[in-house]
């Protein structure tokens, strides 16, 4: 009963509202503004875009990258040092009358857990989280100089990096720099660049992400023309989608798995550097 009512909560984003209502909003606010320098205040519509681009940046990290039924676990532990079992058989089966009542047992429990748990449990979920600030035109057009960027820290504890998503890591050489690149190649992928077409695996790939600066294709350049390399165990073949912008496995070689911080995710913020005003159109977009 106490896992049922738990789900039942948490299926319902009843939880996730809860602790929305719980977080600092008006002081997030106003740390984007110090930290982005704009040329003016934000005003009372862009603060309630924010806040609602906050909101939902917080159930990605919360709750999208959280450990399976993590809140569900906890909220069921809690129920059980709570309520009785069959307190807890009688909300579970009168639950969609409860929620109807702004002041119902339900929502008692549920902010109660908010106010005396939430603080122990977030250091566990925000520590899958990493957010990071694009500053150079590497991954034009996808993520822009100005874009702030939450990265998924344990999308690969449990799996391996896949063709096509962009990875954050640290490449030893360049003191721990953080870089994002694309994967192109995975382990025993056979890589070629010539005259700046990219074949995996002899397959000249579709690349609708890719941009050219420069058209004219540079012969005996390993920024045009590459290999074939086959990607060693452990490894993965990673390019900037800004081609000729990006320092990547082009120059670096690929990048060993133990070098990977996690996956981005989504755009969470985005100032363009030049004029100092919010891209609006690009909260909450994901990295694709």
């Amino acid at each position: 009963m106490f896992h049922q009512l738990a789900g039942l909560e948490v299926a319902s984003n009843r939880l996730y509202q809860s602790i929305a209502d719980h977080a600092d909003v008006a002081g997030f606010s106003h740390q984007l503004e110090v930290e982005s320098d704009l040329t003016r205040p934000f005003t009372p519509s862009e603060m309630e875009e924010i806040a609602q681009s906050f909101v939902r940046s917080l159930k990605v990290m919360l709750f999208d990258l959280a450990p399976e039924y993590f809140w569900e676990h906890h909220l069921a532990l809690y129920y059980a040092a709570t309520v009785s079992a069959s307190e807890a058989r009688r909300l579970v089966e009168g639950y969609d009358n409860e929620i109807l009542s702004p002041t119902s047992r339900v929502q008692e429990l549920r902010w109660n857990f908010v106010t005396d748990r939430l603080s122990d449990l977030l250091p566990a979920v925000r520590a899958r989280s990493h957010l990071l600030q694009i500053s150079a035109e590497t991954m034009v057009p996808a993520l822009l100089p100005g874009d702030h960027v939450i990265a998924h820290k344990a999308a690969y504890h449990a799996a391996e990096p896949r063709r096509g998503e962009v990875v954050v890591y640290r490449y030893p050489d360049k003191d721990g720099t953080l870089f994002l690149h694309r994967v192109i190649g995975v382990p025993g992928d056979r890589i070629e660049v010539h005259n700046q077409a990219v074949s995996v695996n002899d397959e000249v790939l579709t690349e609708p992400y890719a941009q050219h600066t420069d058209p004219s294709s540079m012969s005996g350049n390993v920024r045009d023309n590459l290999g074939p390399v086959t990607v060693p165990p452990d490894a993965y073949f990673v390019l900037g989608d800004n081609r000729e912008e990006s320092l990547d496995s082009r120059f670096l070689g690929p990048i060993s798995k133990e070098h990977i911080v996690g996956r981005a995710v989504c755009i969470y913020w985005s100032v363009d550097p030049g004029t100092k005003t919010p891209r609006w159109d690009r909260l909450n977009q994901p990295v694709r």
